[in-house]
């Protein structure tokens, strides 16, 4: 068995793999699909020129704190069933990691089918996905008569708007999708586009906009983006405006359940569905962390690193006044944080902190170097609404 890049000229078994792989369609069509492969980095398992395993690392970005990062989006693993249990995954996905840290991807994501399998290869859970369902009494809301509301689809030269809202709100989200042109069109060939309405403030500026769907009596909006509360206030009346056309709302992508609950005029019959979605990896520990804002601290700490797909990120780095250091000899030290690469990427991302690891024996740490931790890592609440 070979593993080595898939050639373009190799697609068509790619396309193979995946339709057996597969039987759930993702949306967006072959258009979509060649277009991503022809794009992404291409690692297979070969027997006699016949494709037997598969990985793809979508080429893409997220925000963190503000700051863009170069991510490696897993996708399409999949292994023949006669040649599954022969260690395949395992030697594409190393390579894939390496791969990654010479394009300079900092950071990896994928959708798990399995969480515990993909924990192997150093990944962790990072994000959740939310469903709300809502009846109308919950949410009647009046417009306060303030700005507009213009229905639009990506036909629209308002289409612009869109993306500089979502850009905006993904600078004070952490995690959230880069998307460039490629990543818009994406959407509009899966219909996301399809149906918008976007709030223009008194001033004329773009503040906020939906994504929505109609099924029969519900309402389902795919997201709900606003960068003020009026913007919120005139969205949600523009979706009361609805209330002869449907009985139901069905929300995701909508932010901080805390937060959604305030502008209910009755919660109580909210209905939640949560599920834990994307897992998150840093490929290259070094990197990651010479460019992570941790909050000023004169205490020295040292980060103790155990990666045992990518033994490169192994070794103890210590971060004072600032500055990164990478230690040779790697001896133990005082504030010394002992950590596997996935938990050390779900705290960083900001998904668990670190209080809670410890308490579930996550981390190995001196009670002051955990309280060290708590202090110069930024509270955060990842979110990701993209799917891949």
């Amino acid at each position: 068995m070979k593993i080595r890049e898939i050639q373009k000229e190799e697609i068509h078994q790619m396309k193979k793999l995946r339709d057996y792989a597969f039987r759930n369609s993702s949306g967006g069509g072959e258009e979509d699909f060649f277009y991503w492969m022809d794009h992404g980095n291409r690692l297979g398992a070969f027997e006699n020129d016949e494709l037997a395993a598969q990985v793809v690392t979508y080429p893409l970005a997220v925000t963190l704190f503000g700051e863009r990062y170069k991510m490696g989006g897993i996708a399409y693993v999949a292994t023949y069933p006669e040649h599954r249990r022969g260690g395949l995954i395992r030697q594409l996905m190393t390579k894939s990691i390496e791969m990654m840290k010479e394009k300079g991807q900092l950071i990896s994501y994928l959708h798990p089918f399995d969480v515990r399998f993909y924990r192997k290869f150093g990944y962790e859970l990072g994000f959740h996905s939310t469903q709300l369902h809502l009846e109308l009494n919950q949410f009647t809301r009046k417009s306060a008569g303030i700005g507009q509301i213009k229905r639009i689809n990506h036909s629209s030269p308002e289409f612009a708007f869109i993306k500089e809202i979502y850009h905006e709100y993904t600078l004070n989200h952490q995690g959230m999708l880069v998307r460039d042109d490629a990543w818009w069109d994406r959407l509009v060939r899966r219909e996301f586009t399809k149906e918008m309405a976007i709030y223009f403030d008194e001033n004329g500026e773009a503040k906020g906009y939906l994504s929505f769907a109609f099924e029969g009596m519900k309402m389902i909006i795919r997201e709900f983006i606003a960068l003020t509360s009026e913007a919120e206030n005139e969205l949600w009346a523009f979706i009361s405006s609805h209330d002869s056309m449907f009985d139901v709302v069905e929300l995701e992508n909508a932010g901080d359940i805390q937060e959604f609950a305030l502008g209910l005029t009755n919660p109580t019959a909210l209905k939640i569905e949560e599920e834990l979605s994307f897992m998150v990896r840093i490929v290259d520990v070094k990197e990651f962390l010479a460019r992570y804002p941790f909050k000023k601290h004169e205490e020295v700490l040292y980060i103790q690193v155990h990666d045992e797909v990518a033994p490169f990120n192994n070794g103890v780095y210590k971060i004072e006044a600032g500055t990164l250091k990478e230690l040779e000899n790697g001896e133990a030290q005082e504030n010394l944080l002992e950590i596997e690469i996935g938990t050390l990427s779900q705290m960083l991302l900001g998904a668990t902190r670190p209080q809670i690891l410890n308490a579930y024996q996550k981390i190995t740490a001196s009670e002051a170097t955990i309280d060290l931790l708590e202090q110069i890592i930024p509270k955060s609440s990842p979110r990701f609404y993209d799917h891949f």
